[in-house]
């Protein structure tokens, strides 16, 4: 049997049959990575070693990265408002408490005449 190329992912033969796309991507990533990451712990000393360290560590089509791809949006839960919540900002929280200090005081004068 000859050796895998490190360019070719490895195949296992005990994989299940009905695993999920994600999930089997997900999991031979981190495969990829944590060998990667132990080979490259290993020739942390040797210089030279380190300069053939991309010839040495497994290259897999699909490791491209920790970045996975974003959830899917979901619909909103009934009676939300679209957008930012701007009202729950410093900003109008500090005005609406001027503006109802304002009030208040408007109030009171007008309940003295």
């Amino acid at each position: 049997m000859s050796e895998p190329q490190a360019s070719q992912p490895s195949t296992r033969v005990s994989d299940p049959i009905g695993e999920d796309t994600p999930d089997h991507r997900r999991r031979t990533t981190r495969q990829v990575r944590h060998t990667a990451r132990a080979k490259l712990h290993v020739l942390a000393g040797d210089d030279e070693a380190l300069e053939d360290a991309d010839l040495l560590c497994p290259q897999v089509p699909h490791d491209v990265g920790r970045k996975t791809s974003p959830r899917p949006k979901q619909a909103p839960k009934p009676g939300r408002r679209p957008g930012f919540k701007v009202w729950k900002t410093p900003f109008w929280k500090r005005r609406r408490s001027i503006r109802s200090a304002r009030n208040v005081a408007a109030r009171r004068l007008a309940e003295m005449d």
